[in-house]
């Protein structure tokens, strides 16, 4: 029998909770607390399998306490639980703290509550069946062609769960954007830039492998074409290599400062550095800016500021410490991605 703790301090939202979850069969048991202190203090003494938990809270914050529970039980699948209208939170929260799926409030139905933490169980089922053939590849068990192959297919499976997660933000983001008196013109051109960096974000922080010389490749066969005035460079100053996660983190961050010039200026010239320190890396990105006078792609000034908006926006939600100046034509992004 799974176990999932749920912290609620809004009261009429846990009394919705509760009555969902006493009145409909479930493979898990619970207990729902108002308190992110007895929530730490049930992890502490037992094996939780799911922990829920709303972003509103008193004593701490939903990132500080998802960071802690993180720190004590790093197999536990993390949920957050918000309101519609607190979305930039929500994504900087699922970035800081590796969050699985959202859940939006006030659970009014049944499949609200439930779609999210059968989801949760079923990720952790799929992680835990990859770790353990991962141990067994380590002993030499798996020889096959055939055992590799089961491998791949469970790696698919959890990219799967992920993109379902996607799917559901996406609602989200479409239901917030609409909420908003804007143009419908630019209500699509944002809707499908938000679609863009949430797919962006999932393939990047999942499907890669973090090696430095694999993400420049991608990066140059995507954005390198100097022929037709789109120029990206990317190297780093020092010999080891780059922690995969931070390396997939800053391809992101990278494919988010040229994606937003390539669709406001068309044409764009671009480069960085990755610079190695102690405690972090340092990525240093110049961009060029164009002239006033020459034609861009997205004429729409309200609409570049939006994009421009929304991908500062998107890096700022790493919690990372940034510095943006501008030296002569360039723009240059500094921007310590700490390890």
């Amino acid at each position: 029998m799974y176990f999932v703790v749920i912290v609620e301090p809004e009261e009429v939202n846990a009394e919705r909770i509760r009555a969902i979850l006493e009145s409909v069969d479930k493979n898990f048991e619970y207990e729902l607390t108002p308190s992110p202190e007895k929530a730490i203090e049930i992890v502490e003494n037992k094996k939780v399998d799911v922990f829920i938990s709303s972003l509103e809270l008193a004593v701490m914050t939903g990132a500080e306490l998802f960071s802690m529970i993180e720190m004590m039980s790093p197999e536990t699948v993390r949920v957050a639980m918000t309101s519609s209208d607190r979305i930039a939170e929500t994504v900087a929260c699922m970035n800081q703290c590796k969050t699985f799926k959202v859940i939006i409030k006030p659970c009014r139905v049944a499949d609200d509550l439930l779609s999210p933490i059968n989801a949760s169980i079923t990720y952790k089922e799929i992680c835990e069946k990859a770790r353990r053939e991962e141990e067994e590849i380590g002993k030499g068990l798996f020889a096959t062609e055939r055992d590799l192959k089961k491998m791949e297919m469970s790696w698919h499976e959890k990219l799967s769960v992920y993109q379902r997660m996607q799917k559901v933000l996406e609602k989200v983001i479409h239901t917030n954007i609409k909420a908003g008196s804007m143009d419908a013109e630019v209500e699509n051109k944002l809707k499908s830039w938000y679609d863009w960096m949430l797919d962006s974000y999932i393939r990047t922080m999942f499907d890669s492998d973090g090696q430095f010389e694999n993400a420049l490749k991608e990066l140059k066969t995507t954005y390198h074409y100097p022929d037709e005035g789109c120029c990206f460079q990317l190297k780093k100053n020092f010999e080891a290599a780059v922690l995969p996660q931070k390396m997939n983190e800053m391809t992101y961050i990278l494919k988010i400062v040229i994606e937003v010039h390539k669709r406001c200026q068309g044409k764009y010239r671009i480069g960085a550095i990755i610079e190695n320190s102690d405690k972090a890396y340092i990525l240093r990105i110049v961009c060029g800016l164009r002239g006033e006078k020459e034609l861009r792609a997205e004429n729409d000034e309200s609409v570049r500021e939006a994009l421009s908006k929304a991908a500062g926006e998107a890096i700022a939600a790493f919690g990372y410490k940034s510095v943006t100046m501008k030296k002569g034509k360039d723009v240059v992004i500094n921007i310590a991605v700490h390890k």
